[in-house]
């Protein structure tokens, strides 16, 4: 990520643009990815608002306005 040498790879940044008239965005459809080294990470998670995983019946709960837990 950074360009310095690393001794390990620790995650993965895929970048899903998404195109307008395509109704979803899928992995598959990265155009750009980087790696993130160990010296990288904490920059990372605390650098940009990510979101937790969540579980596809949460997701599907939220898209219909339910209370998420």
């Amino acid at each position: 990520m950074c360009g310095k040498t690393t001794n390990s790879i620790v995650g993965k940044l895929m970048f899903v643009p998404m195109i307008p008239g395509i109704s979803r965005s899928a992995h598959s459809n990265y155009s750009h990815s980087a790696d993130v080294g160990e010296c990288c990470r904490a920059k990372i998670l605390n650098g940009i608002s990510f979101r937790k995983r969540r579980t596809f019946e949460q997701y599907q709960a939220a898209r219909r306005g339910e209370r998420v837990a």
